[in-house]
């Protein structure tokens, strides 16, 4: 059975740094607990304890959110917008260390 080819999210990423923002964190988790807020049915299992804010912030760090973020510069071109998954997963990758 042949190996699947593991995707290296970092390079796939045309813009700025290749994680989240801090800026871009909070706008993304903000803006789903409105949805949430406002009767969204969540991507995960949820406790009734759970506030919208920790189910936005669970949802996003398991890159299920159907959402792009969308970066520009100055006088440049247009770039594509950037899948959020595509950013959790390149922040993950910086986690792993090969011994």
């Amino acid at each position: 059975m042949p190996k699947k080819k593991k995707i290296k999210y970092k390079e796939l990423i045309p813009i700025g740094p290749p994680r989240l923002t801090i800026f871009e964190r909070a706008r993304i988790i903000g803006v789903r607990a409105v949805q949430i807020d406002y009767g969204a049915l969540p991507f995960i299992e949820v406790d009734k304890q759970m506030s919208s804010i920790e189910i936005a912030k669970k949802e996003l760090e398991e890159g299920i959110l159907p959402l792009s973020i969308k970066r520009k510069l100055a006088f440049k071109e247009d770039y594509p917008p950037i899948p959020v998954k595509w950013l959790v997963e390149a922040e993950k990758e910086d986690l792993i260390v090969d011994l």
